[in-house]
């Protein structure tokens, strides 16, 4: 009689119906990448996620995750602080951010030509 009763147990968590997946969209975009990959944390703007991309290229990270991290398509790839080209392979525990290319609001501003303009 025990075995019946674990056997309708197992039973009824066998058929319980999935629920729908509200993880963000950068973390959905994960999934399908192998589980037995190491992982790199990616940042772009205030997205920092642990991301099983160890061995692929910066490029191909940043073709993946383009969609779910808003990557910007002029944005600059840096491994570890430092610049590298989209062929730089990422290594285990490394660090990937992709920063958007910023600018200057007007001229730059010197107090000493200020002063004598004024004078």
């Amino acid at each position: 009689m025990p075995e019946r009763l674990v056997h309708r147990q197992s039973e009824a968590t066998a058929v319980a119906p999935a629920l729908p997946d509200f993880r963000p969209a950068a973390e959905r975009a994960t999934d399908d990448i192998a589980p037995s990959r190491a992982t790199v944390q990616v940042t772009c703007g205030a997205l920092t996620e642990e991301v099983a991309v160890a061995g692929m290229t910066v490029g191909d990270v940043r073709t993946l995750l383009a969609a779910p991290f808003s990557i910007a398509p002029r944005a600059t790839a840096l491994v570890n602080g430092q610049p590298v080209a989209a062929r730089h392979q990422l290594a285990t525990g490394e660090s990937l951010e992709f920063v958007r290319p910023s600018g200057e609001k007007g001229a730059s501003w010197n107090p000493k030509s200020a002063s004598s303009a004024t004078a």
